[in-house]
């Protein structure tokens, strides 16, 4: 069906459309025949006046990415810290509410976000560690049980095969991002290296649970804080823009064309 509408365009401003045909809405033929203004922006979207007391603007959706890869390498390099012995701390529950609180709600709501934007490859990897995040803090939080039915009534401390279950799951972990890393082959050296580290050190953590390795432990904390740097690199890659500030690190994209 033909349209009414006329477009009238300047190189000098925003594109500006009159509507005269009552079928598509407009009330022009109510008004005495004035015409009806619907501004675009110039990404292409109507002007949204339901703002008023800000500056009209062009509404897109936000990049979800640095808020999440800052949470992800923040809960990473706490750890790391506290692997390591730092400052002598060797009891670890003060990170658990920095991970469901940060880590575990912020990697979720970005996996949703991305998935209800079309990123599967991103909702995949943040809803998953979204998960882990929450379902690792609950295995310590005393309301669950599931400490207490591990601790030795004699002892009071988690019997080995805690150790073992928990190592285990820790272990099937550095799976599932050994697979995240085989789908991240053309993505960038930023977000590569980030999964490699944090499959090292599940893999780490792991051992360090099953054995009981001091040292494994230690490193098992290095491998994290590096991870949680290259989560920084990824996350600055893409919040440190042009047209926000004036430093830009690359992310050495990987992908390759035809």
């Amino acid at each position: 069906m033909a349209s009414n509408s006329t477009e009238v365009v300047d190189a000098n401003s925003t594109p500006t459309f009159f509507h005269t045909d009552p079928e598509k809405g407009s009330t022009a033929h109510l008004s005495g025949g004035r015409p009806i203004e619907r501004v675009i922006t110039p990404g292409g979207h109507p002007i949204d006046f339901s703002q008023p007391a800000i500056p009209v603007q062009h509404r897109k959706f936000g990049n979800p990415l640095p808020a999440a890869l800052i949470s992800f390498s923040t809960g990473f390099f706490f750890l790391g810290l506290l692997n390591i012995g730092t400052r002598g701390i060797v009891t670890p529950h003060v990170i658990f509410p920095v991970l469901i609180m940060f880590l575990g709600i912020t990697q979720t709501l970005t996996g949703w976000f991305e998935m209800f934007i079309g990123n599967t490859y991103s909702a995949t990897i943040f809803v998953c560690y979204g998960g882990f995040i929450f379902s690792y803090s609950l295995i310590y939080l005393p309301s669950m049980g599931i400490l207490e039915a591990y601790t030795d009534k004699e002892t009071g401390l988690p019997r080995p095969e805690f150790h073992s279950a928990v190592g285990i799951y820790l272990g099937i972990w550095a799976g599932i991002t050994f697979l995240f890393i085989i789908a991240s082959l053309r993505s960038s050296v930023a977000i590569l290296s980030t999964l490699v580290f944090t499959c090292i050190s599940f893999a780490l953590l792991a051992a360090a649970e099953i054995g009981g390795s001091p040292s494994v432990k230690t490193a098992s904390g290095a491998t994290c804080m590096i991870a949680g740097l290259c989560g920084y690199w990824s996350a600055m890659a893409g919040y440190w823009t042009p047209d926000i500030t004036y430093v830009q690190i690359p992310p050495i994209d990987l992908s390759r064309s035809d």
